[in-house]
């Protein structure tokens, strides 16, 4: 027997009651909502992330639950979070008996991510997103940010932010503070591109699939929002000289140790030094002003 959100989702599905959703003030654009549609892309985001029966998974933005139903499956243990009432409505009128699944109404840059609040256990759970592309670059900092409470992300992207997030130095204009701050909080791997065609409505770019694997943490919650915050500034002028655009912290620091920042960033730009030797600089700074 259908259930009365099949036909819900069936008719938001179809080109006309995507633009009736628009003009009824739901799923604006200011939501980012682009539904993906390609069985093949579908199936390669479950494969990748490879969900075990009972696991528990974070599903970000579920849509229409095209990826929900096959994460159900595969024997997942599901929460999705959905910003948008109409879609809420929709999926809990198809699955509000669902055994393992919880359908949470909430802003994902707010709502507390923590395994204990999430799913009442305190082992790292998967995330598998296809997030809005408006939500990425925030989104993307506060999940590396909160990496311990994860064993694996697979995510959908805008093709060019994936490609910022794996860029290297030599990269040019790609690399940047997006690039530093998620490759030191996560291993990157980039698995596939998505044409506009995979999606309803096709959005105007191409995406990616991206696999992120949480590094150890080591610096504290606190000391790598002040890195990230650093790593930011330094590419607000990323043209300058580092020895340059550090005049102001050198006199901080003990003349050998600045000696030593100077050997490390020579004639180089922010743009030029990889990962690890921005942390390295941020290490020696954070010592000049009491740090650890």
């Amino acid at each position: 027997m259908r259930r009365p959100g099949d036909a819900i989702l069936q008719r938001i599905g179809t080109e006309r009651g995507l633009s009736r959703l628009r003009r009824s003030g739901s799923m604006g654009r200011k939501l980012g909502q682009h539904f993906l549609r390609s069985a093949a892309v579908l199936d390669g985001i479950v494969a990748a992330a490879q969900p075990g029966v009972g696991e528990a998974v974070l599903e970000i933005g579920p849509g229409m639950g095209a990826l929900t139903e096959r994460l159900l499956a595969r024997g997942a243990r599901l929460v999705a979070v959905e910003l948008d009432p109409a879609l809420i409505a929709a999926l809990t009128d198809r699955w509000s008996d669902h055994p393992r699944l919880r359908i949470v109404q909430a802003d994902i840059l707010k709502l507390d991510l923590s395994p204990a609040r999430l799913f009442g256990a305190d082992a790292p759970y998967a995330i598998v997103a296809n997030l809005p592309y408006y939500l990425s670059t925030p989104l993307l900092f506060r999940l590396a940010a909160c990496r311990g409470h994860f064993s694996r992300l697979i995510l959908m992207v805008q093709a060019e932010v994936a490609e910022r997030i794996a860029a290297a130095p030599e990269a040019g204009k790609r690399y940047g503070s997006l690039s530093i701050a998620i490759q030191h909080a996560f291993a990157v791997r980039l698995l596939q591109r998505v044409p506009p065609s995979a999606f309803r409505p096709p959005p105007k770019v191409h995406s990616a699939v991206i696999e992120l694997k949480p590094r150890p943490l080591v610096l504290t919650a606190a000391e790598e929002a002040r890195f990230f915050e650093h790593v930011k500034g330094l590419f607000t002028r990323r043209r300058k000289l580092m020895a340059s655009g550090l005049r102001a912290a050198a006199a901080r620091l003990p003349p050998a140790r600045w000696t030593a920042v100077q050997t490390l960033i020579g004639n180089r730009r922010a743009e030029d030094l990889t990962p690890e030797e921005h942390l390295q600089v941020f290490r020696a700074l954070e010592c000049a002003q009491g740090g650890p």
